[in-house]
């Protein structure tokens, strides 16, 4: 028995066809940034889970040259817009050349986007997507409530007309 053969076989085997993608690699594009200067991880045991995994994905998709996985690198998603991006730690593409690196990832040039995005939540950005959380379920109760008092105020003149 030689296992990594039979890895080999049971990968081609059972991981599912996709096609090849309809742009090409591109590295960087001018006028896009590609770092925020923010760290990569938030802590050790942070940084630990990022590389852990992304050294799994790496060995795991090793045989395959058209699958590209991202680690910590901004995957731009609309032409011309700057501001219209994500950030997440680990990302995976289907159909997309594995080299060279990337460092920025732009769907439209690639002709792709990623299949699986996995973002680890340390305790610190946990307690920053809490603050999020809670400010957009502010919002939102605000404008429910905002709804709601216009509701009223257009059922009270419609009574009064009706009682006038």
């Amino acid at each position: 028995m030689n296992a990594p053969n039979d890895f080999q076989f049971k990968q081609r085997k059972y991981i599912p066809f996709f096609p090849k993608a309809s742009g090409k690699p591109t590295v960087y594009i001018e006028g896009y940034p590609s770092e925020d200067d923010e760290p990569m991880a938030a802590t050790g045991f942070h940084a630990d889970q990022i590389s852990i995994f992304s050294e799994q994905l790496l060995r795991y998709f090793a045989i395959n040259p058209d699958i590209y996985i991202g680690i910590d690198n901004f995957i731009y998603y609309r032409e011309g817009d700057i501001t219209k991006f994500v950030a997440p730690d680990i990302y995976v593409v289907f159909g997309v050349d594995k080299y060279p690196q990337r460092r920025s990832f732009y769907t439209w040039a690639e002709g792709a986007v990623p299949t699986t995005i996995f973002e680890f939540l340390s305790d610190s950005m946990e307690a920053h997507h809490l603050r999020v959380e809670a400010e957009k379920r502010r919002d939102e109760a605000e404008t429910l409530a905002a709804a709601e008092a216009q509701r009223r105020k257009e059922v009270e003149v419609e009574l009064e007309r009706l009682h006038a």
